[in-house]
């Protein structure tokens, strides 16, 4: 009975992590939500002789947005010293953004108003010899209205209410 309800539990413990699994490079971030989806590269040093240059990564991840919406999304260590250069998104289109990862303190990164469609995610960096890891992570979110579609419904609102009080009548 006992080994019964460890391995039930073990069961229950693996079954439950399944959907925090970390996409690897050149994997499918899957349809962007609100609920974050988490990505990360390592490098081992330990594999072969280091060659010029090879320290160098570019790791694409692909996802798509079901309308429009801003990517948010951010980078970090999680093991060892990876150095960041930039994050790109790429539309299926071939239109790219670019956001510079150079400042230590701000690796987040912001899309704003991207339409529906397929993306590709691009984490350049450079990982220090030996064996470094990163982590990420990426939703969707709404896009905000923009100030001056804000002030033309409140203009036009104002109209409404200016005209309907006119036509009230007087008593």
């Amino acid at each position: 009975m006992q080994v019964k309800l460890l391995a039930a539990a073990a069961v229950l413990a693996v079954s439950s992590t399944s959907s925090f699994a970390v996409v690897a490079p050149d994997g499918d971030l899957g349809a962007l939500t609100k609920y974050p989806v988490q990505f990360g590269g390592s490098r081992s040093g330990a594999e072969r002789v280091p060659q010029p240059g090879d320290r160098l990564f570019s790791h694409d991840y692909t996802f798509t947005l079901g309308g429009t919406a801003s990517v948010i999304g951010s980078v970090s260590n999680f093991f060892g010293e990876t150095s960041f250069s930039s994050v790109t998104v790429t539309s299926s289109g071939g239109a790219s953004w670019t956001k510079s990862l150079t400042d230590i303190n701000d690796l987040s990164f912001d899309f704003a108003n991207l339409a529906a469609g397929s993306y590709t995610l691009t984490v350049d960096g450079v990982f220090p010899l030996g064996f470094h890891a990163y982590s990420g992570s990426v939703y969707a979110a709404a896009p905000v209205p923009e100030p001056a579609s804000m002030a033309l419904a409140l203009a036009g609102l104002g109209i409404v209410a200016a005209v309907a009080r006119r036509r009230r009548p007087q008593a």
